[in-house]
Parts: C-alpha cells; sequence; structure tokens
C-alpha cells in the first residue's frame, strides 16, 4: 500500500464510527475521535474524495420486504469461454445481490435473494440460460448468523490495522 492510501489512526475511528451509524452528524463524530466538528467533515470528504468511503445508505431487512431467500451460486463458464466477462449478464437480473469473480472449480459465486422457491427457480433459470453458463450448483441458507459486518480498522492498541 502506498503512503498516500495509507489511513491514520484518527481516519480508521471515524469510519468506524460511520459504518456503525451513517447518519452521526460531523459534530457527534469529531467528539467521538477527538477532533472538531469542521476536522471531522474535512476529514470524511477527503475520505469520500479518496474513494474509500464509497457511499452511504439504509440497510433494509430483505425478509421483511419479502425477499426470504438467500441462496449462493456457483457458476462455472463452458470450456473455452474463460475470457468471457459474465458480469454484465448477472447485473441485469436484480435479484443478484452479489457477483464475485473466483478463483476455484468455479468461476463466479453469486448471492440471490429470492420471494420464494419459485422465485428462487426462475432466478436460477435466468442465470443457467446466461451465454456461456455451463454449470450451476446452488446451496439455500437456512439462516444467517451475521451478514454485512462493518470493517474493523483499529486494532485493540488504537493504531489502524492497515498500518
Amino acid at each position: 500500500m502506498a503512503e498516500k492510501d495509507r489511513i491514520d489512526q484518527v481516519d480508521a475511528r471515524i469510519i468506524e464510527t460511520l459504518q456503525a451509524d451513517g447518519r452521526r452528524s460531523y459534530a457527534e463524530i469529531g467528539a467521538e475521535v477527538g477532533i472538531s466538528g469542521p476536522s471531522a467533515h474535512e476529514r470524511v470528504k477527503k475520505l469520500e474524495a479518496r474513494g474509500i468511503i464509497r457511499g452511504y445508505g439504509a440497510l433494509v431487512d430483505p425478509a421483511a420486504v419479502g425477499f426470504g431467500i438467500v441462496a449462493f451460486t456457483a457458476v462455472t463458464q463452458a470450456p473455452g469461454t474463460i475470457t468471457t466477462d459474465l458480469t454484465g449478464e448477472f447485473a441485469e437480473i436484480p435479484e443478484l445481490e452479489e457477483c464475485h469473480h473466483i478463483a476455484g472449480k468455479a468461476d463466479y459465486l453469486l448471492k440471490i435473494r429470492a420471494r420464494d422457491t419459485k422465485d428462487l427457480e426462475r432466478v436460477l433459470h435466468l442465470v443457467q440460460t446466461i451465454r456461456h453458463v455451463f454449470t450451476t450448483e446452488t446451496d439455500v441458507v437456512f439462516s444467517s448468523a451475521f451478514e454485512r459486518r462493518p470493517l474493523r480498522l483499529v486494532r485493540e492498541t488504537g493504531t489502524p490495522e492497515a498500518s
């Protein structure tokens, strides 16, 4: 990591504070990390400009809005098509919450949110009919102990993990 890309302890604590509650005021953030509100504002803007903080949003409970099924699908491309990028086609399917290009037996790992098993079947059919998809293997989630954990940036000693 280049020196200019490193974050200091204050930036790390600001990021952790915002991960816990992205609606905190700059004054609250500053008080939490030991700097003034205007200084917190300036640091947050710099973190955003560097692309470290990519955005803010509401965390929605998928089950509460009708998406009660979670599944992970490993996708293997057809032989000879490994150089073909399928992420554009996957991105067109709104129920695909995540898409990861991976190493191992499969080429992609997809996280699917569906309303029920019939809806999951429909989404899997969309995935399976994409050109160059050779095989899929799907695991349905029974329960999730945790998801979307915040990144831990500050060690117990108070120094940033990245240093």
